[in-house]
């Protein structure tokens, strides 16, 4: 009871801050949950993709065709290690960009309900009438919505998103093919090609899947700060 006294008889800016504070403390934790979750839920949908690769490359080395030398076969394992590689950057970049949309998303009807108590207040008393302190805060936690609201578009998450997803699955197909034609050497999807064709037509592929993306969308991230600042004048 004490205790509650005594924050009843803190100053409006000091009870502010408090609540402020903590506010951004649950919401760091929420993003962090979330994240957490994520990763959880990403490790238990990917376990069954490392297993194919795994028991792939076991049956590459105890089951590959009689027409291929252990050289050639070495090769042809050396060629999936390379794409696992490329196939892992791509994964991680989906999973960066999926997770990070996934928590801001999740934070965002947060933020944008504070946001709302913050316009409440100001309705109810008139702009030039409302406390300075809760002026600085809705106009903090308007331009954190907004910025929240915005980082997938700015980013441009889901077209990057759907970019790496074409990519690994790209590299998947071609790794997949690897596997194959090990296993049915000199024949690939009905036709017979030379061990050396095969290896010149995967570098092609793979040169032609080589791709680094990151971009930003620079007219979002511009008309936003325009507004923001538009509102706190």
């Amino acid at each position: 009871m004490k205790t509650i006294n005594l924050i009843l008889g803190l100053p409006l800016w000091l009870k502010l801050t408090i609540s402020v504070l903590l506010v951004l403390l649950i919401l760091i934790a929420a993003f962090l949950f979330n994240v957490d979750k994520f990763e959880q839920m990403s490790r238990r949908s990917l376990v069954h993709i490392d297993d194919a690769y795994s028991e792939s490359i076991q049956l590459t080395k105890t089951a590959a065709s009689d027409s291929l030398s252990k050289a050639q076969i070495n090769v042809l394992l050396s060629k999936t290690s390379i794409i696992e590689r490329n196939k892992s950057h791509h994964l991680y970049n989906i999973k960066t960009l999926s997770k990070n949309k996934y928590a801001l998303y999740t934070m965002f009807p947060f933020l944008s309900a504070i946001t709302a108590i913050f316009i409440f207040l100001i309705i109810q008393r008139g702009w030039h009438s409302t406390n300075t302190y809760v002026k600085a805060y809705f106009v903090f936690f308007t331009t954190l919505t907004s910025l929240v609201g915005i980082y997938p578009d700015v980013y441009q998450a889901t077209e990057g998103i759907a970019e790496h997803t074409q990519s690994y699955l790209d590299y998947d197909n071609l790794q997949k093919k690897v596997f194959a034609y090990s296993l049915t050497a000199p024949m690939i999807e009905g036709d017979t090609i030379q061990f050396n064709q095969f290896v010149d037509r995967v570098n092609t592929q793979e040169r032609s899947l080589s791709t680094l993306r990151f971009d930003i969308e620079k007219k979002s991230l511009d008309k936003e700060i325009f507004n923001s600042v538009d509102m706190g004048e």
